[in-house]
């Protein structure tokens, strides 16, 4: 037999809403969430299967019981993942947000360079926006390692194959019988790696006498995660990432402050990616969370040595040791991804704040 939460007339949403008021009435302070409540969270979280609605919903309940408002808030979110019409977890979403303070137009907002879904700035601790479709393609491809084998699907669009050799052997006095080798270039990725390649290196020697116009990389779809992808959503580096920094008393809470991500049981290519941007973007007094240019220096890894820090380097609140020497196996996993990212910050034509417009991913 389930245990079922308190009943509320699911046909009648007033008298549910009514029910959120008094309890907000009620509210005479916001306690934060202790680390114990976080642990026996994370504990009967992973006990229960994904998909158990039932279950999720008895795990809000025990949130609410704790008076963990931050994990009720996380907990109903995911439940309303599952079921977007649940009237239950509504109530409950409700509730948590007016015991954050997070549910009116009295908190101040931030000046944060993140940015909600609808672009406009976020309130602090609210959560980073989600990546569009178009833009993960966008990051695939400007990551797509150009001289290490890849193994990742290819779709190319608008005959850019085409298109491509009618350029380059214009540009380079090519005879269509050097197309073949061209041809033979297997699998396809291998092709749009010699694409890119070449793209790169016209975009280099451009000036303005003669400038270079790039029609071909937006015809290049990379349809799965390359290997600089594949790794940074490994328990090699987004696992210690969340597991450190996002969790609900750090950068996965609403104590986040400026600096947001996201750490959910299902963790969609929508959310590992905006938490790359996010961690691609951040910069504090000048110094990266990640640097590309000398990834050793990378506040990513600097700040998870709390004891070596200097006065211009300290995280901006105490926090534990994540690696106790450069020598720790999950600080050598972390620079080895660093250290594989290209040294030149590509431009990829959108940021947190400033999401690509609508359809500009790819051309139709």
């Amino acid at each position: 037999m389930k245990i079922r939460l308190f009943d509320l007339p699911s046909s009648s949403p007033l008298k549910a809403f009514a029910f959120i008021a008094a309890m907000a009435f009620a509210i005479a302070f916001v306690p934060s969430v202790h680390a114990d409540d976080e642990l026996a969270y994370r504990r009967q979280f992973q006990a229960l299967e994904p998909s158990d609605i039932d279950g999720h919903m008895n795990l809000a309940k025990w949130c609410r019981e704790q008076k963990a408002w931050e994990l009720l808030e996380k907990q109903c979110n995911y439940v309303l993942r599952l079921d977007a019409d649940h009237a239950m977890a509504t109530v409950y979403l409700e509730l948590a947000k007016s015991y954050l303070g997070n549910n009116g137009t009295n908190t101040p907002a931030s000046t944060d360079p993140q940015a909600s879904n609808n672009g406009v700035p976020r309130k602090r601790g609210e959560p980073i926006r989600e990546l569009t479709n178009d833009e993960i393609r966008i990051l695939r491809r400007h990551e797509l390692l150009l001289n290490q084998p890849e193994r990742v699907p290819v779709e190319f669009k608008n005959k850019v194959l085409d298109r491509f050799w009618n350029y380059l052997a214009l540009r380079e006095n090519l005879v269509p019988k050097d197309r073949a080798g061209f041809n033979r270039l297997r699998p396809a990725v291998r092709k749009a790696q010699f694409i890119l390649s070449k793209v790169e290196e016209w975009e280099r020697a451009s000036t303005e006498e003669e400038p270079y116009d790039d029609e071909f990389s937006a015809d290049i779809i990379i349809e799965d995660d390359p290997a600089i992808f594949r790794e940074f959503k490994s328990p090699k580096v987004s696992g210690v990432i969340l597991n450190s920094c996002a969790t609900a008393r750090c950068h996965g809470g609403r104590d986040a402050g400026e600096f947001v991500l996201y750490n959910e049981r299902i963790m969609n290519d929508k959310l590992h990616y905006a938490n790359y941007m996010a961690l691609n973007e951040y910069e504090k007094d000048g110094e990266r969370l990640v640097n590309r240019d000398d990834p050793p220096s990378s506040l990513i890894l600097i700040f998870g040595q709390p004891k070596t820090t200097g006065p211009d380097t300290a995280h901006p609140t105490p926090v534990g040791v994540v690696f106790n020497s450069p020598q720790n196996p999950k600080y050598r996993n972390l620079l080895a991804w660093l250290v594989s990212l290209g040294v030149t910050q590509p431009d990829y034509g959108f940021t947190l704040a400033d999401p690509l417009p609508t359809n500009k991913g790819s051309r139709p």
